[in-house]
């Protein structure tokens, strides 16, 4: 409590000062220009490579979720259980905990895991995702090594009614159901959104040809979403929004093929609350936020009788300010003070951690050159980390080609279970951390009909004091230990090819990544070589996606290729699988409808991407989507 009066004096002080700090401007504002930018400053920092999904375009994408959206537009490499189950991201041969999640700029991982599970973050949670590859740990702080996938909710003060029903069955019991209610006017605007998702995911899978098929059992999932977001324009300087997250989810988790029963099933419970202002000036933008989260974790196993009860709680407060100096240079200052409580079965007392950091970026601009330059300090629990600088840049070679590159040091602080758990805790554990290196070289060019994008990119990554869990000799439990060392390098290359006419349009679109990402350290237990390339992290990955429309109906197909991996006791072989959408659009007066038809592994691959745990064969799915506008 004590915490939250600090922070919540902190975010009035910024509030009531800010007329006499600002008074003297009262040029007309473009607030959507102003408020866009001092958004991107973090999320596609000059030199990295940022991929942007608003509305309109979630709207025409075979993918419910954040991780299926991942899967599925992107070569980013998915470690998923299989339907309704775990899904986290592995970028650029990193571990979950190297990816950092971001809810309208709050982190939403578990800092007892460190991790997020991203198949529990339905797409209509949010206006806007980014994801961003690369470290950008200046900006973010810890976690944010791998990359960061950003949802970002937005108003619309054009719209003075609308709403939106979405409804998705499917194959395997799979029954979805969403609502969007917009009410307001251009001074306040309020949206709620409601989703419900089914599944009983009771699919057929064969071990091996010579093996009969069987059934996936005890796999039943329920979620519960509700958001609430609210904006108040109290005028053309100074805004204040509003956000509630709701969210549960129930989930059976099925037995490995190695077991013949599971009876385990996992709770997850989530609240999460942010209040966030913003004064928008001629030349400057001031924000300040504060935001809460309440998180359960719950896991039971009836047949040994186990009862694993987590939870914690987390309170942040920030204020930024962004400043335009002259008409080429920017200059973005920040503070941020988070607070987490934790408790656990496996915690002999509830665990407290404290974090304080302080950040900037200047930002330079001239026609053919556009540079970056950020730092970060930051106290965890009383201890100092080291500064934590990063430097990128634009440079247009001509007036065709582009030459962008990155340099930074990145890292990631121990989670909770790895300082606290008992037995095992380590308290005196030292954070991730390396250095990070990219260069991307991209061209673009149009014409009234055809649009052409090819982008190469090469990053190099060396993390030391990796966070490794295992079993000293002559102990029965396992330990966190800085013993890893991981070396991460590699390219990526992507390109789009479209043609548009008034009736038509055909579009092209491929990538392809070869990501070798070694341990740099022999162990013994786990059996790791020196060179080896880390588990679950495929070397080769590649995908190619055609779509033709038609006036307003859309056919789509894409297909990929994973290669083999290591798992912890297995090599899991390499697979390809396709998936085909068909979408047509309607529009009344300013209301529109869509139904769309989805086959998944239309090639019906037997694939595993976790070994022992099997993925669906073909299924379908047939939705429709309704919105009503009234201005």
């Amino acid at each position: 409590m004590k915490l939250f009066n600090n922070i919540s004096l902190f975010f009035l002080f910024f509030l009531s000062i800010s007329n006499s700090v600002f008074g003297q401007v009262d040029t007309v504002l473009n607030m959507a220009e102003i408020q866009v930018s001092a958004h991107k400053i973090r999320t596609a920092p000059i030199g990295t490579q940022a991929v942007e999904w608003n509305t309109q375009k979630l709207e025409q994408i075979n993918a419910q979720n954040v991780a299926e959206l991942l899967n599925n537009e992107t070569p980013v490499f998915i470690k998923s259980y299989g339907l309704g189950s775990l899904a986290t991201s592995s970028i650029r041969g990193g571990s979950a905990g190297h990816t950092l999640v971001l809810w309208n700029g709050l982190p939403i991982q578990s800092p007892m895991l460190g991790q997020l599970d991203l198949s529990l973050l339905p797409l209509n949670a949010t206006e806007e995702i980014t994801l961003q590859k690369g470290g950008n740990s200046a900006l973010w702080g810890s976690g944010a090594i791998g990359g960061v996938i950003s949802l970002q909710n937005q108003p619309d003060f054009s719209n003075k009614i609308s709403a939106q029903s979405g409804t998705l069955f499917g194959s395997f019991g799979t029954f979805e159901e969403q609502l969007k209610l917009n009410l307001g006017n251009e001074k306040l605007q309020s949206s709620s959104k409601v989703f419900y998702n089914h599944a009983n995911n009771d699919f057929s899978y064969s071990i091996s040809p010579s093996l009969p098929e069987k059934t996936q059992t005890n796999a039943n999932l329920s979620q519960w979403n509700y958001l609430q977001d609210i904006y108040w324009k109290i005028n053309r300087k100074n805004r204040i929004d509003a956000h509630f997250w709701r969210q549960y989810s129930k989930r059976e988790i099925p037995p490995l093929t190695t077991q013949n029963q599971s009876l385990a099933h996992q709770d997850d419970i989530a609240t999460r609350l942010l209040l966030n202002w913003q004064r928008i000036d001629n030349q400057s933008v001031l924000n300040g936020k504060i935001g809460f989260s309440d998180e359960h974790n719950n896991y039971f196993d009836d047949i040994i009788l186990l009862e694993a009860r987590n939870r914690f709680k987390s309170l942040i407060g920030e204020i930024n300010f962004q400043k335009a100096l002259r008409s080429n240079q920017k200059i973005f200052l920040g503070g941020t003070h988070s607070i987490t409580k934790a408790w656990s079965d496996g915690y002999v007392n509830p665990s407290v951690e404290n974090r304080t950091a302080l950040f900037t970026s200047y930002q330079f601009f001239q026609s053919k050159f556009q540079a970056q330059i950020s730092l970060r300090q930051e106290i965890a629990n009383d201890q100092w980390v080291p500064i934590v600088p990063s430097f990128g840049a634009n440079v247009k070679l001509n007036r065709h080609l582009n030459w962008q590159f990155k340099v930074g040091k990145n890292y990631r602080l121990p989670t909770l279970n790895d300082r606290f758990w008992n037995p095992g805790g380590n308290p005196d554990l030292l954070p991730e951390s390396g250095w990070s290196y990219e260069s991307t070289i991209s061209t673009y060019f149009n014409t009234k009909s055809l649009d052409f994008e090819i982008a190469l990119t090469g990053f190099n990554r060396t993390i030391k004091n990796q966070i490794l869990w295992i079993p000293l000799e002559g102990e029965s439990f396992w330990s966190p230990h800085n013993i890893s060392k991981v070396w991460s390098r590699g390219l990526e290359s992507y390109f789009s090819i479209s043609y548009q006419n008034e009736h038509l349009k055909i579009a092209l679109q491929g990538g392809y990544d070869f990501i070798r990402a070694s341990n740099q350290t022999s162990l013994t237990l786990p059996k790791i070589e020196k060179g080896e390339q880390v588990i679950y992290t495929p070397k080769h990955q590649t995908f190619g996606k055609f779509s033709l429309t038609w006036k307003k109906v859309q056919l789509a197909y894409r297909h990929s290729f994973t290669g083999k991996t290591s798992g912890v006791n297995e090599i899991l072989t390499s697979y390809q699988t396709g998936d085909i959408r068909l979408q047509s659009s309607t529009k009344l007066g300013s209301s529109k409808g869509s139904i769309f038809f989805n086959v998944n592994n239309l090639w019906d691959t037997p694939y595993f991407v976790i070994e022992r745990r099997p993925m669906a064969g073909r299924y379908f799915q047939i939705g429709l989507n309704i919105q009503f506008i009234s201005k």
